[in-house]
């Protein structure tokens, strides 16, 4: 049987050493200001090749879709022109626009952002996002055969093998090693645990080596008939039930998560402020400084308290064996909800997604369902009525059923069939576009 894997990534801090450091780090600035700049050129040349394909299809009036050998012909001289096909072109040109860039960045970067360009292209075409743009300091894919692990003496360290002349070597930095980064490279190093193709970024004058590591999926016996309901909610961040049964569980509080990070928000204002009567010279970039400093501190506290709230949920689910995780499709919707100034301070977004890679690793399937009346309708008898919910209380006016507000919105999303994969299927969106 074969295995299935997941990946993970490790974010690892490395730091050139001996006598030659210096130049290390020259060289992978060089190439981290080059790769950036590639990964552009290599965007707008991709870009340029499907509009001249387009234009020789409009001009010779060749129908796409239809006319097949038209379009082979027109491959044919694109290729006799550019001399190769329309992807090798942007490689070819990297190479020769930015020569100090090696082999094992060329080729992987190339073959990333062409993907990229690839996924994106529909929507570019029907207007729905313009082209991407690459920025300085963006992490670039290596070769897994160029980067090697090694260990010296107590430390682990890495061989990055630019080309057969030119090898940089680092060391690996693991500081409080709160995940575990230091047993996860040894069980690397003794063949227990297998990596893929890495990435290399430099920021803020430091350098990481962005490892993804292949983890093989948690064999746990689940139960595809059971499901774990998600209500992420104002009061309480994510409360979790399951489909069958009275297991449940609040994680998180909303008022710590806001009251830090508003804290955070209004010294972020009056940094602003003072930068409004500030003219201009070192005291404007120093708090300049300090204001992306702060945006930083933000950004990280609400990532963190994100992993803390997915790790909880998906525990709860693989401790019950559920074999299905459901969450409302809340997409589109942060503008339209009365609790819009909570979504626009949460990430939801951010959470739903570590909440399904996550539970990828444990082999548990995640599926949106549509969030319409989910607080409102009673999780015993399926009645609904206005003013059932009031606050963070629950009374069916059919039954009698008395529930925490939460409780009873997790049990309708975990027991709901209402499976969506866009927001045009949700009633929600159906009903808001009629009375519109």
């Amino acid at each position: 049987m074969t295995e299935k894997y997941h990946i993970r990534t490790l974010r690892l801090k490395i730091y050139p050493f001996g006598e030659g450091k210096k130049v290390v780090k020259n060289r992978v600035y060089q190439i981290s200001n080059d790769a950036w700049k590639a990964a552009n050129w290599i965007v707008s040349g991709q870009s340029f090749n499907d509009t001249l394909v387009r234009r020789l299809y409009a001009r010779k009036k060749i129908d796409a879709k239809n006319d097949k050998v038209g379009v082979e012909q027109v491959e044919k001289e694109f290729k006799d022109f550019f001399g190769t096909k329309r992807q090798a072109t942007t490689e070819r040109d990297i190479k020769e626009m930015f020569p100090n860039i090696p082999p094992c960045v060329t080729n992987p970067l190339n073959q990333v952002v062409v993907s990229s360009y690839k996924k994106e292209k529909s929507d570019m075409l029907m207007g729905k996002r313009s082209l991407r743009s690459y920025k300085q300091g963006m992490p670039f894919t290596v070769t897994k055969t160029s980067v090697v692990l090694f260990e010296d003496e107590d430390k682990h360290g890495t061989q990055w093998k630019l080309n057969r002349e030119e090898c940089l070597y680092f060391h690996i930095a693991y500081g409080r090693d709160k995940g575990n980064y230091k047993e996860t490279i040894t069980k690397i190093l003794n063949n227990e645990l297998d990596y893929a193709a890495p990435q290399i970024q430099v920021k803020k004058g430091n350098f990481y080596l962005l490892l993804p590591i292949k983890d093989v999926q948690q064999n746990i016996k689940l139960d595809s008939e059971l499901s774990v309901g998600i209500d992420l909610g104002v009061a309480v961040p994510a409360y979790v039930a399951l489909s069958k049964g009275k297991a449940r569980k609040a994680v998180g509080s909303s008022a710590d998560f806001l009251h830090n990070r508003l804290q955070i928000q209004r010294r972020k204002r009056g940094l602003q402020k003072s930068l409004r009567i500030t003219s201009g010279g070192h005291g404007r970039e120093k708090k300049s400084f300090a204001l992306k400093r702060m945006e930083d501190k933000e950004r990280n506290f609400a990532k963190t308290y994100n992993h803390m709230v997915s790790r909880n949920v998906v525990d709860f689910a693989i401790k019950n064996k559920a074999g299905v995780i459901k969450l409302e499709f809340l997409k589109g919707f942060s503008r339209e909800e009365p609790d819009g100034f909570i979504l626009r301070n949460w990430s939801y977004f951010e959470l739903q997604t570590m909440i399904e890679y996550k539970a990828k690793r444990a082999g548990i399937e995640v599926v949106k369902i549509d969030p319409y009346h989910t607080s409102q309708i009673c999780s015993s008898c399926g009645h609904y009525e206005t003013g059932q919910r009031d606050k963070q209380t629950f009374k069916c006016a059919n039954c009698g059923e008395k529930l925490h507000a939460d409780h009873n919105a997790a049990l309708n999303i975990a027991r709901s069939q209402n499976i969506v994969t866009k927001k045009e299927q949700c009633q929600y969106h159906k009903v808001m576009k009629a009375v519109a």
